[in-house]
Protein backbone atom coordinates (compact mmCIF):
# COMPACT_ATOMS: atom_id res chain seq x y z
CA UNK A 1 0.00 0.00 0.00
CA UNK A 2 1.07 3.60 -0.53
CA UNK A 3 0.54 6.86 1.32
CA UNK A 4 1.77 9.20 4.04
CA UNK A 5 -0.54 7.82 6.75
CA UNK A 6 1.78 5.55 8.74
CA UNK A 7 -0.91 4.52 11.20
CA UNK A 8 -2.67 2.32 8.63
CA UNK A 9 -1.83 -1.27 7.83
CA UNK A 10 -0.26 -2.17 4.61
CA UNK A 11 7.84 -10.32 -2.04
CA UNK A 12 9.22 -9.40 -4.65
CA UNK A 13 9.47 -9.93 -8.37
CA UNK A 14 12.60 -10.51 -10.41
CA UNK A 15 13.22 -6.77 -10.72
CA UNK A 16 16.77 -5.85 -9.71
CA UNK A 17 17.21 -2.71 -7.67
CA UNK A 18 19.74 -0.72 -5.67
CA UNK A 19 19.03 0.12 -2.02
CA UNK A 20 20.12 3.30 -0.31
CA UNK A 21 22.74 2.95 2.39
CA UNK A 22 23.51 5.84 4.73
CA UNK A 23 27.13 5.88 5.92
CA UNK A 24 28.17 8.19 8.75
CA UNK A 25 28.09 11.79 7.68
CA UNK A 26 25.89 13.52 5.10
CA UNK A 27 24.09 11.87 2.18
CA UNK A 28 22.07 14.02 -0.22
CA UNK A 29 18.98 12.50 -1.80
CA UNK A 30 16.08 13.68 -3.96
CA UNK A 31 12.77 11.87 -3.43
CA UNK A 32 11.21 11.02 -6.78
CA UNK A 33 7.88 9.44 -5.74
CA UNK A 34 4.79 11.32 -4.61
CA UNK A 35 4.24 8.96 -1.68
CA UNK A 36 5.94 6.00 0.03
CA UNK A 37 5.03 2.31 -0.15
CA UNK A 38 4.12 0.63 3.15
CA UNK A 39 4.14 -3.10 3.84
CA UNK A 40 4.27 -5.59 6.71
CA UNK A 41 7.01 -8.20 6.87
CA UNK A 42 8.03 -11.26 8.86
CA UNK A 43 11.77 -11.72 9.34
CA UNK A 44 13.00 -15.29 8.81
CA UNK A 45 16.39 -15.41 10.61
CA UNK A 46 17.22 -18.90 9.38
CA UNK A 47 17.06 -17.65 5.80
CA UNK A 48 18.17 -14.05 6.50
CA UNK A 49 15.20 -12.94 4.40
CA UNK A 50 11.90 -11.18 4.96
CA UNK A 51 8.49 -12.56 4.09
CA UNK A 52 6.17 -9.93 2.63
CA UNK A 53 2.94 -10.53 4.51
CA UNK A 54 -0.07 -11.24 2.25
CA UNK A 55 -2.49 -10.22 4.99
CA UNK A 56 -5.63 -12.35 5.11
CA UNK A 57 -4.83 -16.00 5.75
CA UNK A 58 -1.10 -15.46 6.31
CA UNK A 59 0.18 -18.61 8.09
CA UNK A 60 2.62 -16.62 10.21
CA UNK A 61 -0.09 -14.19 11.32
CA UNK A 62 -2.28 -17.16 12.21
CA UNK A 63 0.54 -18.60 14.34
CA UNK A 64 0.93 -15.26 16.08
CA UNK A 65 -2.82 -15.04 16.76
CA UNK A 66 -2.78 -18.50 18.34
CA UNK A 67 0.26 -17.67 20.44
CA UNK A 68 -1.40 -14.48 21.66
CA UNK A 69 -4.58 -16.37 22.54
CA UNK A 70 -2.51 -18.91 24.51
CA UNK A 71 -0.45 -16.13 26.14
CA UNK A 72 2.68 -17.62 24.61
CA UNK A 73 5.72 -15.66 23.39
CA UNK A 74 5.81 -14.91 19.68
CA UNK A 75 8.15 -17.09 17.65
CA UNK A 76 7.84 -14.92 14.51
CA UNK A 77 8.13 -11.15 14.40
CA UNK A 78 6.11 -8.61 12.46
CA UNK A 79 7.49 -5.29 11.26
CA UNK A 80 6.25 -2.39 9.19
CA UNK A 81 8.63 -1.33 6.43
CA UNK A 82 8.35 1.84 4.39
CA UNK A 83 10.04 2.44 1.05
CA UNK A 84 10.31 5.14 -1.60
CA UNK A 85 12.36 5.77 -4.73
CA UNK A 86 15.13 8.34 -4.41
CA UNK A 87 17.91 9.81 -6.50
CA UNK A 88 21.05 9.34 -4.42
CA UNK A 89 23.33 12.29 -5.16
CA UNK A 90 26.36 10.45 -3.79
CA UNK A 91 26.03 7.37 -6.01
CA UNK A 92 24.29 9.04 -8.94
CA UNK A 93 21.72 6.24 -9.00
CA UNK A 94 17.97 5.88 -8.53
CA UNK A 95 17.58 3.65 -5.47
CA UNK A 96 14.95 2.26 -3.13
CA UNK A 97 15.20 3.85 0.30
CA UNK A 98 13.75 1.85 3.20
CA UNK A 99 13.43 3.40 6.63
CA UNK A 100 11.16 3.43 9.66
CA UNK A 101 8.19 5.55 10.63
CA UNK A 102 10.20 8.18 12.52
CA UNK A 103 12.43 8.82 9.51
CA UNK A 104 9.46 9.21 7.18
CA UNK A 105 7.62 11.43 9.65
CA UNK A 106 10.63 13.76 9.47
CA UNK A 107 10.34 13.70 5.68
CA UNK A 108 6.64 14.49 5.95
CA UNK A 109 7.51 17.53 8.10
CA UNK A 110 9.92 18.71 5.40
CA UNK A 111 7.19 18.13 2.83
CA UNK A 112 4.89 20.42 4.80
CA UNK A 113 7.61 23.10 4.91
CA UNK A 114 8.03 22.87 1.13
CA UNK A 115 4.27 23.02 0.64
CA UNK A 116 4.23 26.46 2.32
CA UNK A 117 6.43 27.66 -0.56
CA UNK A 118 4.37 25.89 -3.22
CA UNK A 119 6.94 23.12 -3.69
CA UNK A 120 6.99 19.33 -3.36
CA UNK A 121 9.67 16.86 -2.32
CA UNK A 122 10.83 16.34 -5.89
CA UNK A 123 11.74 20.04 -6.05
CA UNK A 124 14.40 19.90 -3.34
CA UNK A 125 17.21 17.65 -2.09
CA UNK A 126 17.18 16.32 1.45
CA UNK A 127 20.39 16.23 3.48
CA UNK A 128 20.49 13.11 5.65
CA UNK A 129 23.12 13.26 8.40
CA UNK A 130 23.82 9.99 10.14
CA UNK A 131 25.50 9.69 13.51
CA UNK A 132 26.57 6.33 14.89
CA UNK A 133 26.93 2.94 13.27
CA UNK A 134 24.92 0.46 15.34
CA UNK A 135 21.31 -0.13 16.29
CA UNK A 136 21.71 1.55 19.67
CA UNK A 137 23.71 4.64 18.75
CA UNK A 138 22.45 5.57 15.27
CA UNK A 139 20.43 8.73 14.73
CA UNK A 140 19.49 10.76 11.66
CA UNK A 141 18.97 14.46 11.11
CA UNK A 142 17.09 15.57 7.99
CA UNK A 143 17.28 19.05 6.50
CA UNK A 144 16.26 20.62 3.22
CA UNK A 145 19.11 20.97 0.77
CA UNK A 146 19.73 22.15 -2.79
CA UNK A 147 16.56 23.15 -4.65
CA UNK A 148 18.13 23.26 -8.11
CA UNK A 149 15.63 21.94 -10.71
CA UNK A 150 16.29 18.46 -12.07
CA UNK A 151 18.19 18.40 -15.34
CA UNK A 152 16.84 16.61 -18.41
CA UNK A 153 19.48 13.92 -17.86
CA UNK A 154 18.35 13.42 -14.25
CA UNK A 155 14.71 13.25 -15.31
CA UNK A 156 15.60 10.56 -17.83
CA UNK A 157 17.60 8.67 -15.20
CA UNK A 158 14.64 8.78 -12.82
CA UNK A 159 12.19 7.67 -15.50
CA UNK A 160 14.36 4.71 -16.41
CA UNK A 161 15.46 3.79 -12.90
CA UNK A 162 12.30 4.21 -10.82
CA UNK A 163 11.01 0.86 -9.53
CA UNK A 164 7.30 0.01 -9.30
CA UNK A 165 7.24 -0.73 -5.58
CA UNK A 166 3.82 -2.39 -5.69
CA UNK A 167 5.25 -4.99 -8.05
CA UNK A 168 8.67 -5.19 -6.45
CA UNK A 169 7.28 -5.86 -2.97
CA UNK A 170 4.51 -8.16 -4.14
CA UNK A 171 3.34 -10.24 -1.14
CA UNK A 172 4.48 -13.83 -0.92
CA UNK A 173 1.68 -16.36 -1.23
CA UNK A 174 0.27 -18.36 1.65
CA UNK A 175 1.49 -21.52 -0.11
CA UNK A 176 5.06 -20.18 -0.31
CA UNK A 177 5.00 -19.21 3.37
CA UNK A 178 3.73 -22.64 4.42
CA UNK A 179 6.49 -24.34 2.45
CA UNK A 180 9.11 -22.15 4.12
CA UNK A 181 7.63 -22.88 7.56
CA UNK A 182 7.72 -26.60 6.74
CA UNK A 183 11.47 -26.41 6.20
CA UNK A 184 11.88 -26.18 2.44
CA UNK A 185 14.82 -24.25 1.04
CA UNK A 186 14.16 -20.59 0.23
CA UNK A 187 15.56 -20.74 -3.30
CA UNK A 188 13.46 -23.77 -4.14
CA UNK A 189 10.24 -22.16 -2.90
CA UNK A 190 10.94 -18.74 -4.41
CA UNK A 191 11.99 -19.84 -7.89
CA UNK A 192 10.01 -17.01 -9.46
CA UNK A 193 11.59 -14.49 -7.08
CA UNK A 194 15.25 -15.39 -7.48
CA UNK A 195 16.53 -11.87 -8.01
CA UNK A 196 14.40 -10.26 -5.35
CA UNK A 197 15.56 -7.43 -3.18
CA UNK A 198 19.16 -7.33 -2.03
CA UNK A 199 18.24 -5.33 1.06
CA UNK A 200 17.13 -8.29 3.16
CA UNK A 201 19.28 -7.64 6.16
CA UNK A 202 18.77 -6.17 9.60
CA UNK A 203 19.29 -2.57 8.56
CA UNK A 204 19.42 0.26 11.06
CA UNK A 205 16.21 2.25 10.72
CA UNK A 206 14.55 5.00 12.69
Amino acid sequence: MSGWDFNTSGSSTSTKAEFTKFPQGVTNIRIVDSEPFIRWTHWMPQHKRSINCPGKGCPICEIRKQQKANQEPYTQNMARRIAINVLNRETGKVEIMEQGVGFFEDIRDLMDDLSDDGKTLIDCDIKVKRRGTGKDDTSYRLDLGNDTPLTDAEKKLIEEGRVNLNDFFKPHTNEQIMRILNGEEWNEVMKSNQEEKDNDEEVVIQ
